[in-house]
This record gives C-alpha cells, structure tokens and sequence, in this order.
C-alpha cells in the first residue's frame, strides 16, 4: 500500500486548506487498516499531523460521520464505526436491493460509450490487480461502479448506492491483498461489461449481486473466527 509520509502531510494541507483533504486522508487510513475499528480520533493530534486548522478537523469529522465511517459517542469522543454481525448483513441487504434495482433499470443492450468508458476503466482496474496496488485497485473499482450504476437513469438511486457503498469500504478492501480475490474480481467486472451488450438484465442484476456478496461473506467469517474486530 501507498501512503503519503505524515511528515508531508502538514504541507499539503497549508497549501490545499480543504476539510476535503483531512476527510480523504482519514477515510483512507480507515479503508487499508491504518485506523482500527472503535480507534478514537482525536482533533489535536489529527491538527498537529496534519497542520489542518480545529475547523477543517470538525468538517472532516462532520463528511465521515454522514458517510457511516465514524461516530460520535457520548462521553467517548469521536470514533472509527464497527459493525456487528447484523449491521453487516443489513448494509449488504440494503446494498443488494438498491444495486439489482439499478441493474435492472439499466438499457441494454447498453451504449457504446458506457461499455468503451467501463472497459478502460477496467483495463486499469485489471493493471492494478496484477501489481497488487491496492490503493489504486480501489480507486478504479469505486470509478467502476460508479460509471455503471450512473447509467441507471435515476441519479438518487446512484447516489445511495454511492453512499451505502462508501459505508462497506473497510469491509470490502480486507479481501484485497488476497491475489486470488483480486483475479475474480476481475473475472467478474469483464463479464458484467459483457452482460452490457446483451438484452438480459436479470442476468445483470444477478452478476453484480454476485460480485458484491463475497468479500461481504469473507468479513464474516473473519468476524465469526473471532479474528476481525468488528
């Protein structure tokens, strides 16, 4: 994994001044592990890291907590959420009814343009994978699905994807330093790209429930081993 040196983080907050960067650095270090699930944050040690000003922290704060990556605790201050067991299962329902939904809402066969735009985006997704570059691996899998959810004619629909999504990052990226995952992974991206071309959107929609229930179900085992602090 790729990280920017906290000693180079201070200068890139001086020179951005955005809450907008603290939120991303910090949904980061969330998403690859670097922050642990129930880890308090703490508003002077993020500033003097960062050399963001106590505004931008609460901002920061304030995006994370709406996207379902932190909590704020009476008397415990602000943390990084964990899941139960239950909560997994619900977000993944939710998600599993919002994404066959847009699946099934998608024209097919689908324009060129959405089919050529999702195939580039998948050759650098596939790239990625090959060198085990898991930041930027999840970068091109977010674009992907984004790119192909858009195309669902219902923009709110597409947003609460985007927002439930954004809420199972930290489950989704455990299963992406396992090599065989990754290959799958793009196994199934290529073959909902072909589905595109095809009339069958229950096929779609079956697919890409498909592609989102494993690393759901890996996370629970975890969980049910007693190894993941959920």
């Amino acid at each position: 994994m790729t990280f920017m040196p906290l000693k180079d983080m201070g200068s890139r907050y001086r020179t951005a001044g955005l809450w907008q960067s603290v939120a991303e650095t910090l949904q980061r270090e969330i998403i690859f592990g670097r922050l642990q699930p129930r880890e308090r944050l703490v508003e002077d040690e993020i500033i003097e890291r960062t050399g963001a000003s106590r505004h931008a922290v609460r901002r920061a704060f304030d995006e994370m907590a709406q996207n379902g990556l932190i909590v704020r605790l009476p008397h415990k201050g602000v943390r990084v959420r964990s899941y139960t067991a239950k909560e997994v299962e619900d977000l993944y329902e939710l998600r599993e009814t919002l994404e066959a939904k847009a699946a099934l809402r998608i024209v097919l066969p689908a324009p060129a343009q959405l089919v050529e735009e999702l195939a580039a985006i998948e050759q650098e997704h596939e790239a990625a994978s090959r060198a085990g570059d898991v930041v930027r691996l999840f970068e091109a899998n977010n674009r992907f699905h984004e790119t192909l959810y858009g195309a669902c004619g219902n923009s709110t629909l597409a947003e609460a994807i985007r927002l439930y999504s954004t809420q199972t990052h930290a489950i989704r990226t455990r299963r992406m330093s396992d090599d065989s995952w990754r290959k799958e992974a793009v196994r199934q991206h290529w073959r909902i790209i072909e589905a595109l071309g095809k009339r069958d959107n229950s096929a779609l929609a079956a697919l890409c429930l498909t592609h989102i229930r494993a690393p759901k179900e890996f996370y629970l085992s975890l969980y049910r081993k007693g190894v993941e602090s959920i």
